[in-house]
């Protein structure tokens, strides 16, 4: 399915309620980056697409059924709050979480209480083929986590 782009106004409204709570180191990164794409990216048009621990812990991890894409930026935000078991969140380039580690886009490790990353890539990160959003056991596993040690949060694309 094609993805459905809007305005990039009304979407940093939706990153910015989104990013309520976050870490001011996180909420930073995301102004800067609709800074950079509104003056020098060409303003695209971009749609959050905004996941639970629940959805990404599912069989298969979650596929918000998005062809082909641009990664704009990537935010997560810890469920632990207790324990130290590790869950990997990841980006695949396919359809499920089945994947070898050459179809991962990107991966980050969550073990501590209170975790929370956002990474931004002003020139887009490529997903040639569907996306789909995972918390794995393992790296480029496809056992998922439990949604108590995964994380909430939102991927922001473009065409």
């Amino acid at each position: 399915m094609a993805i459905a782009l809007q305005d990039g106004g009304l979407v940093w409204q939706k990153v910015k309620q989104a990013l309520v709570g976050a870490n001011p180191g996180s909420q930073n990164a995301f102004r800067v980056l609709r800074e950079y794409l509104a003056t020098q990216g060409g303003n695209p048009q971009l749609q959050i697409v905004p996941y639970s621990a629940e959805l990404i812990t599912t069989a298969a991890g979650y596929s918000p059924d998005v062809d082909a894409c641009t990664i704009y930026g990537v935010y997560g935000k810890g469920r632990r709050t207790t324990g130290t078991t590790s869950s990997f969140f990841q980006l695949f380039a396919q359809a499920d979480n089945t994947a070898s580690t050459s179809l991962i886009i990107f991966g980050t490790r969550f073990k501590a209480t209170g975790q929370q990353f956002a990474s931004v890539f002003p020139t887009g990160l490529a997903c040639e083929t569907e996306l789909t959003i995972a918390a794995d056991t393992t790296v480029a596993g496809d056992t998922e986590s439990s949604a108590a040690d995964a994380c909430d949060g939102f991927v922001l694309i473009g065409a």
